[in-house]
């Protein structure tokens, strides 16, 4: 268990605007998961560093150990966070200077972008400040097989050696996105993208989404590359037997 501030919310299938988090279910409540939002918050007195946290925890109706493995393997990931933070704290002389009060934060939030009884892909949505002329932000994927707590990778998506094809289908969903006739006048690093076994990505209904963090293959200017590639764009690349609907 988390130590520290905890809260605790149960939600629904509903869009809940927010600033790190939100739902986006598109299906009939019966078929889906029961999310529980659980919060950890911690900070120093003098408010030179703070530490805020929404995680999700899916509530195990069915006593599956499945569930169980997939609400450990999340906890996991923000207790790393947690640990960043009280590191951060412990070491005093970060927070001395003669002409400069820094101020360090962490902030985490998530997003349910598919939600059935057997696959779930969730994004945890990283900020941390720790210097500097801004604060980075990073994204994770989680996309899981519901019936064994399988973390699903982009392989499992995608056949064997096709990676290329999606990356061309990525390519010219960036030029369409940004008006562009290349990749350099999109205002990336180059002129071409390569996909890694390891991309990070989530699914959403209808497609699977490309998501690139700033300075991965574009400036901190651009933020965030999102970019959705429908499956029927794909359809002849996906592997067999997804554990989510294709159509």
């Amino acid at each position: 268990m988390l130590k520290g501030s905890i809260c605790m919310k149960y939600i629904f299938i509903i869009l809940i605007p927010f600033s790190l988090f939100s739902f986006v279910y598109p299906f009939s409540q019966a078929d889906t998961l029961i999310v529980e939002i659980r919060n950890y918050s911690n900070s120093k007195s003098d408010s030179t560093a703070w530490i805020n946290i929404d995680y999700p925890f899916i509530m195990n109706v069915d006593n599956s150990e499945a569930v169980n493995r997939i609400n450990l393997m999340l906890e996991e990931e923000f207790k790393q966070s947690i640990a960043w933070y009280d590191e951060i704290v412990s070491d005093t002389s970060l927070f001395f200077d003669s002409t400069y009060i820094m101020q360090y934060s962490f902030e985490t939030g998530y997003q349910v972008y598919y939600n059935t009884k057997n696959f779930v892909s969730i994004v945890l949505n990283h900020y941390q400040y720790t210097g500097g002329a801004h604060g980075n932000y990073f994204a994770l994927g989680f996309n899981i097989n519901m019936s064994d707590a399988a973390l699903v990778s982009l392989t499992d998506v995608i056949q064997e050696g096709k990676l290329d094809l999606l990356a061309y289908e990525c390519e010219e969903a960036i030029l369409e996105k940004y008006q562009a006739n290349s990749l350099f006048e999109a205002g990336l690093f180059e002129n071409e993208i390569s996909i890694p076994e390891d991309q990070d990505f989530y699914i959403i209904p209808g497609a699977v989404v490309l998501q690139f963090d700033p300075y991965e293959i574009g400036p901190y200017s651009m933020g965030e590359i999102i970019v959705e590639i429908p499956f029927e764009k794909i359809s002849d690349i996906l592997q067999e037997g997804l554990p989510f609907a294709t159509n």
